[in-house]
């Protein structure tokens, strides 16, 4: 009897685990994280008779997690990509909606600048078309300030998040290594037993830290769970754990860089990291915000040059030079905060045409007096000797030029931001419409014929061009008179030229009626076109444009300008090819392209994370239905069980009665 008591009562206890264990099921079928568990059972070591070995009843072997560390590996790994992508691509979309939007773009404030500066070549005489030229630049450079400050209000909005990022990453890290201590404790308690719901709650927080940043994990014998970072940094050990934290670059201080500490001090790891949202706001950064700022910049830095560099070789309405029309803009040079050495660096500008829109690492060698100069938007290296002369100025290098004081120590380094503050810093000069320098600084006129009445043949100048301000104005007697003769140039037909360059122009009416060229580059680099049939002594005179104020020759050439192709050259003698309004489209088109891209890897990504979290749901997922089933199952398996019991009682009985009859 005893033996049949025995089993049902093994068989008891054993329903009864699994009716409880069955109810947690139910119970935690919303729990975050929760893995189904399972009781397995076992037959117990049956016992030998005379008949041969009889079964002895059942045993609880384990309590087992439903669980696949292959799948849920794969789910995390889908988890961090998506989640980079997610970050990415909602801090894209902003910086896209923001250049997208005509109120606040750059391009209709260009377009309407250069249509009020054609309104002033059409009237040049007029205050008022001159006042509205500078109250278009004015919005044209509120509409720069106002880019400008979006990017620098983003830039500082991502900074926070990475300090918000970093705190969080190393709460759950000071979380992770809590539960491993527990999970370590529960196992020596229980000789080896499996803390299934400790289980699961750090593989929520594992889950949780797989959106922030990529991670690797190793399980430990002792049951603990190490977590690794970046290219290996441990983020916990057993029960202890590093933090990562956000500190001011020491290369730009406007930028944060995500330190690493543990018990062996404190390092830089940010070109370490990848996955996560932290991955998604750096990349987004290096490849989104800060190009964008600098694209902008660099728009800002051409028109400046290009703008200022013709309006200062017309005239104004006071018969004056015109003036800088937007104040100058300088290089941008930090020192890195480590630097241990003395050296400083400046940097000028040479072409801004060939600018790019990138910034530069200098770093000095191991080589003594060498330097090597990094672009950073593609990794272009110009490697500098200085040849132990100080100070040394570069050969231009992307449209600039950089300065060294002395030599550097060995890993110094110095970053170079050419555009950068560019659109911030832009800021008009130019108040008084008087000032607007619409006209040219010469003309051309026909004089009289030497022999004291009008020009008797049928030559014909045209009005002067001119590329720069050399020799202007012109000197006294300050004209320029060109008489034709037909021996004036080596006993051949030509003008004899009196004042400024002097000598003669060759010109022979019989082959070059139709236009002959001619430039004095001294002389403001002033170009000029004869054409007909002058008679001898014929005259034509160039002077000063005193009194100019209808002439509009320089108001069209910086009208033109904005056809002109200005910006994206090359050093080396590589043409112009884009306009400014083509330079701020091509930032407009990269960040809708980069955008687009972005939203097409992250519904990828995320149609792949829930695939996976689908499948591993197939296996750790509570199934209502299936529990309900086993909960029917397991309570006729135990009432059944305890049947036995009741039999085996009443035989107990019966033995009883018959012993005492």
């Amino acid at each position: 009897m005893a033996d049949l008591l025995n089993i049902g009562t093994s068989g008891l206890l054993a329903f009864q685990r699994s009716l409880t264990t069955t109810g947690h099921n139910i119970a935690n079928s919303d729990t975050e994280g929760y893995s189904r568990q399972r009781v397995n059972v076992a037959t117990r070591i049956p016992q030998l008779s005379g008949v041969g070995y009889l079964g002895s009843g059942v045993q609880v072997t384990q309590v087992q997690r439903l669980y696949d560390e292959f799948l849920a590996t794969q789910m995390r790994t889908a988890q961090t990509t998506a989640s980079e992508m997610e970050s990415y691509f909602d801090h894209a979309s902003r910086i896209d909606n923001l250049l997208a939007d005509p109120n606040i773009g750059l391009d209709p404030a260009i377009q309407d600048f250069f249509d009020a500066m054609q309104v002033v070549a059409d009237d040049p005489a007029s205050i008022s078309t001159r006042q509205v030229l500078i109250s278009e630049a004015g919005s044209m450079v509120n509409r720069y300030h106002d880019l400008s400050r979006q990017f620098v209000d983003m830039n500082t909005e991502l900074n926070q998040e990475l300090d918000d990022v970093a705190t969080e990453i190393s709460g759950l890290a000071d979380s992770i290594a809590k539960v491993n201590q527990s999970i370590i404790e529960a196992i020596g308690a229980s000789g080896g037993g499996t803390p299934n719901d400790l289980l699961d709650q750090r593989e929520v927080l594992l889950n949780d830290l797989s959106k922030l940043v990529g991670i690797a994990t190793v399980e430990q014998d002792n049951g603990a769970l190490n977590v690794f970072i970046g290219k290996g940094q441990a983020l916990v050990i057993d029960g202890s754990h590093a933090t990562l934290s956000a500190v001011n670059s020491s290369a730009d201080p406007s930028q944060r860089d995500i330190a690493f500490t543990n018990v062996s001090g404190t390092q830089v790891i940010t070109e370490q990291l990848s996955g996560g949202e932290i991955a998604g706001l750096l990349n987004f950064r290096d490849q989104i915000l800060q190009p964008a700022v600098n694209q902008l910049g660099l728009v800002a830095i051409g028109m400046t040059d290009r703008v200022n560099t013709q309006h200062q070789q017309g005239l104004d309405l006071n018969g004056n030079f015109g003036g800088q029309f937007f104040a100058p803009h300088s290089v941008g040079v930090l020192a890195n905060a480590n630097n241990t050495g003395g050296a400083t660096v400046t940097s000028a500008y040479v072409d801004t045409g060939n600018l790019t829109a990138s910034d530069y690492e200098l770093r000095a060698t191991t080589v003594a007096n060498q330097f090597t100069m990094t672009r950073l938007s593609d990794g272009q290296v110009t490697t500098i000797n200085t040849g132990g002369v100080y100070p040394y100025t570069t050969a231009e290098i992307d449209g600039i030029t950089v300065t060294i004081s002395a030599a550097a120590t060995a890993g110094d380094t110095f970053l170079i931001q050419p555009t950068r503050n560019a659109a911030n810093d832009l800021t008009m000069l130019i108040t008084d419409p008087r000032t607007v320098a619409a006209a040219g600084p010469i003309r051309a006129n026909v004089s009289t014929n030497s022999g004291g009445g009008p020009n008797l043949g049928s030559g014909a100048i045209t009005q002067p061009d001119y590329t720069n301000t050399t020799n202007l104005p012109l000197a006294a007697p300050a004209t320029i008179t060109l008489e034709w003769s037909p021996t004036a140039n080596l006993g051949g037909p030509g003008f004899t030229v009196t004042g400024g360059p002097g000598g003669t122009l060759a010109y022979d009416p019989t082959t070059q009626s139709n236009g002959a060229s001619f430039t004095f580059a001294a002389y403001g680099g002033m170009s000029f076109t004869i054409s007909g049939t002058p008679t001898s002594g014929d005259r034509f005179v160039i002077e000063n444009n005193t009194g100019g104020v209808g002439d509009n020759r320089n108001a069209l050439k910086m009208s033109d300008l904005q056809t002109s192709n200005t910006l994206l050259g090359q050093t080396g003698g590589a043409q112009e090819i884009a306009t400014f309004q083509e330079t701020y489209a091509q930032l407009v088109s990269d960040v809708g392209s980069k955008t687009h891209q972005a939203e097409v890897n992250f519904n990828a990504t995320d149609g792949l994370r829930e695939r996976h979290k689908n499948a591993l749901l197939s296996v750790s997922g509570v199934n209502l239905d299936e529990e309900a089933a086993d909960l029917i199952k397991f309570q006729q398996a135990y009432q059944a069980a305890a049947q036995v019991i009741t039999v085996s009682n009443t035989l107990f009985d019966t033995l009883i009665g018959a012993v005492r009859r």
